[in-house]
């Protein structure tokens, strides 16, 4: 089972990715935001998938976002409407690593049911690991 609803967010695993994508980047610079387009090379998603995501996780206070100001706006030859930066809600990184590492037990107890053993898994979330 790939999509559980807890927290109110559909748990896929493009949502997966983009949740361990964006706690990578908060590890690294808790100011750090990201905006969509960047998230979704990041992760190898298209928008079609990044977006309602994003969209998805600030629903559920995970993220909050803020829009570009015209003054951040590089100068374009051809408009286009202001970014969104995204970035993770203090309040919610337990949450959210709390779920991720649900999701790793699952993966795990599913993989020992298969191959009948057991490995230690660090998280990729766990920056001390790296």
């Amino acid at each position: 089972m790939n999509e559980t609803t807890k927290h109110g967010i559909r748990f896929t695993r493009a949502t997966e990715e983009i949740v361990r994508t964006m706690i990578r980047r908060h590890m690294e610079n808790p100011n750090s935001e990201v905006f969509g387009l960047e998230l979704a090379k990041a992760t190898g998603y298209g928008a079609g998938t990044t977006y309602p995501i994003l969209r998805r996780l600030e629903n559920a206070g995970w993220l909050l976002s803020q829009e570009e100001k015209d003054s951040e706006a590089a100068p374009r030859s051809t408009p286009r409407p202001p970014r969104i930066y995204y970035r993770i809600n203090p309040d919610a990184l337990g949450a959210m690593r709390q779920r991720l590492a649900e999701v790793d037990a699952r993966r795990r107890s599913e993989g020992s049911l298969v191959t009948g053993e057991t490995s230690p898994s660090t998280p990729a979330w766990d920056a001390s690991a790296h």
